[in-house]
């Protein structure tokens, strides 16, 4: 390998590494529901993350800001022992529960048990999504809702859930 194409390798990794690994737009704070809109009761800031009181929630929640069709979504969520929530991306629902009890079991052997912390990251080319949980590939190519006006959601269903450190990195 000769020396220049070793130093434009040593110079390129870590470039690669870093965009990859860069946050985005964070949409949850820790502190409040500032960004959110819906019938807010029942969700609240609990140990600075968003949480979801089945018992008290009214509808769905959704962030004012929108996202392109050529972004990257993380985010990491807890469930309740069979709990099944969700999230929306562009109007149409991506299932998350307490996969290991509640399913899909294709899901379920790369979830951690309720009450452990998940981390789901959709990355989205066109209308289609690679989803990943917990780092692997769970779904190769989600399709993306039909509406770019609404932001991210989080759907109210069943059981209590958690959901943190919630970002929107659109893609260069």
């Amino acid at each position: 390998m000769s020396r220049c194409f070793r130093s434009l390798v040593f110079v390129m990794i870590p470039t690669l590494f870093a965009s990859a690994a860069e946050p985005g737009d964070r949409l949850d704070n820790g502190k409040d529901l500032t960004g959110w809109k819906g019938k807010l009761d029942g969700w609240s800031i609990v140990d600075g993350a968003i949480h979801h009181d089945a018992k008290a929630a009214m509808e769905t929640i959704t962030h004012e800001k929108t996202h392109s069709a050529s972004c990257v979504i993380r985010l990491e969520f807890r469930a309740t022992e069979a709990g099944d929530s969700g999230i929306y991306i562009h109007g149409k629902q991506f299932q998350i529960r307490d996969y290991p009890k509640a399913g899909p079991d294709r899901y379920a052997r790369y979830a951690k048990p309720a009450g452990q912390w998940n981390t789901l990251e959709l990355d989205f080319t066109g209308s289609l999504a690679v989803v990943r949980l917990n780092g692997e590939v769970i779904e190769k190519s989600w399709k993306i809702g039909p509406d770019p006006k609404v932001g991210l959601g989080l759907q109210h269903e069943k059981g209590d859930f958690d959901f943190r450190n919630i970002t929107v990195r659109e893609k260069k």
